[in-house]
């Protein structure tokens, strides 16, 4: 009698044990089937904000005589990639990793660049700084002055947005503060137009940033949390083989260079 309430039991347990694994592998299957489905939806609209890709820009000037003088112009645009990696092995605080992807989500087609200010824009930029030089900064070229700011160009400028941190050296970007300047660029792909006029935002936020931080200094005040844009003493590879360049198909981008009083 003993023996057999024993084995009853035992069976009783037996199957509830065999009806939780295969309610919790079925469960485990329906995420994981969920989760692939949502993958392929993300590629599918080009969403790949969960992919974190550095870009170095590399500009190509010539001085142009002008009524007011010689002035420098910028000529051709060139975008090299300098390594990816899935946002959270970028960013390793889930509460921050969070954030970011939150960011860049808000992004606009006339405001292209992810927001880094407070208190957690700063770390979050300070972390993409640390993520960028491990990439990029023992390289034995000549170093240089570059400005990075983090930007995702969504659907209505760029087939694929990831969120991408720009490099570019910051004499150069001063080049992309004039409209007429830009607009003549010739690039390697149609769709690098978008950058262009990411570039121009970013040229002009980086000069008003850079005035109001030196006014802060002037006056004896802090400015934690005011740089939303870091300037970075690296040393990249400034060479590159030819490709073929050619003039903006500015037709693509006619409604946001109508927002933006361009056109």
């Amino acid at each position: 009698m003993l023996f057999g309430n024993l084995f009853d039991e035992l069976g009783n347990k037996g199957v509830s044990a065999i009806l939780g694994v295969i309610i919790g592998g079925l469960g485990a299957w329906m995420f994981a089937r969920w989760k692939r489905y949502k993958e392929r939806q993300n590629i599918l609209k080009g969403d790949a904000r969960d992919t974190v890709v550095i870009h170095h820009h590399l500009i190509e000037s010539k001085q142009e005589s002008t009524s007011d003088g010689t002035v420098t112009v910028p000529v051709t645009m060139r975008i090299r990639s300098l390594g990816q990696n899935e946002l959270n092995h970028v960013v390793p605080n889930g509460h921050l990793a969070s954030e970011m992807l939150r960011r860049a989500f808000r992004v606009t087609s006339n405001d292209t660049l992810i927001s880094m200010e407070g208190a957690e824009g700063s770390y979050l930029l300070e972390t993409l700084t640390n993520y960028v030089c491990d990439r990029v900064a023992n390289g034995s070229f000549e170093h240089d002055l570059y400005v990075l700011a983090p930007c995702c160009e969504p659907a209505e400028l760029a087939t694929h947005q990831p969120i991408t941190l720009i490099l570019i050296a910051m004499k150069d970007l001063a080049l992309f503060e004039s409209w007429p300047a830009v607009k003549k660029i010739q690039i390697e792909h149609g769709s690098e137009g978008s950058r262009i006029l990411t570039l121009m935002e970013m040229a002009r936020r980086f000069r008003a940033e850079q005035e109001k931080i030196a006014n802060l200094r002037h006056q004896g005040k802090r400015t934690r949390f005011v740089e939303t844009m870091y300037i970075l003493d690296l040393a990249l590879d400034k060479r590159s083989a030819y490709l073929p360049v050619k003039e903006v198909p500015w037709n693509r981008f006619e409604e946001v260079l109508k927002q933006r009083n361009l056109e």
